[in-house]
């Protein structure tokens, strides 16, 4: 039995159930349950709190875990990154109301391991709530806290000091259990497969001459070469080839221009590299 454990609430829990649906693992919902099985005879979820998860990783309670670097950093605890699952990112930051704080002054926050790690001269005060009211009711002079838009620290009156590091969610697993586990490189592998895909996208064309398809080969990107199938026309060609996202709208441009027609673009729902 292989248990992972997964945010009990909030955003993080939403976009994790979403990720593990996709990788094909249902989790049902929690209710007062803390842990349950899944679709996947052998996979465990114990629903936990953000911070608390990568102690329970540490200990040993359970295998993998999913909750953010910024959680990692605040525990302590030792365990292992193994990926990045690209939701959940902010930027944990340094701010107070003029963006020029000293370091030796009073500072407000829920992370108080990692204020004293980088201001380990200031005072840390602790609070479980809103820290950014703190400066602007003289609790404090400055807060440490996790950034995702900036809205609420300009609501505050709020400046950003300095970037300390920025944060995404990982899963992450015991060091021990990652060792000898089949079982885990195939849960990391499911869910890796999901990511990448939602970066990627399926491109399949067509070519009616040989002259069209060198253009089209020339222009097109690829993982390693596109594959192209002769169609029972005489002389056309099917290219086909997965692309990151990101160069799609230039690509479909470059590839009409070079001679491509019915084109089709395609999601996928896994792409292991």
């Amino acid at each position: 039995m292989i248990s992972i454990a997964i945010p009990n609430k909030g955003r993080l829990y939403k976009k994790t159930l979403e990720l593990m649906e996709k990788a094909g693992i249902k989790i049902p919902e929690n209710g007062r349950k803390l842990s349950v099985r899944t679709n996947i005879e052998g996979i465990k979820v114990i629903f936990a709190r953000a911070l608390d998860i990568p102690w329970y990783i540490e200990s040993g309670a359970a295998d993998l875990g999913i909750t953010g670097e910024d959680m990692v950093a605040e525990s302590e605890a030792n365990v292992e990154k193994l990926l990045d699952l690209k939701f959940g990112k902010c930027k944990i930051v340094l701010a107070s109301k003029n963006g020029d704080m000293n370091k030796e002054k009073r500072i407000a926050t829920r992370l108080p391991n990692i204020a004293k790690k980088y201001f380990p001269k200031s005072k840390i005060i602790v609070l479980d709530g809103s820290c950014e009211l703190a400066p602007g009711l003289g609790i404090s002079d400055a807060i440490i806290d996790q950034v995702s838009t900036g809205d609420t620290l300009k609501a505050n009156n709020l400046k950003i000091d300095k970037i300390l590091f920025e944060s995404s969610v990982y899963l992450i697993g015991n060091k021990k259990s990652i060792e000898n586990e089949e079982g885990i490189e195939e849960l990391k592998l499911a869910l890796e497969g999901v990511i990448t895909s939602e970066e990627k996208r399926y491109i399949m064309l067509n070519v009616t001459s040989e002259e069209y398809l060198k253009r089209v080969v020339k222009v097109m990107p690829c993982m390693e070469s596109p594959t192209v199938l002769k169609l029972a026309k005489e002389g056309c060609y099917s290219v086909h080839s997965v692309i990151d996202v990101k160069d799609l709208m230039p690509t479909l441009r470059k590839l009409k221009k070079a001679g491509g027609k019915d084109i089709l673009v395609l999601n996928m729902s896994r792409v292991i590299l």
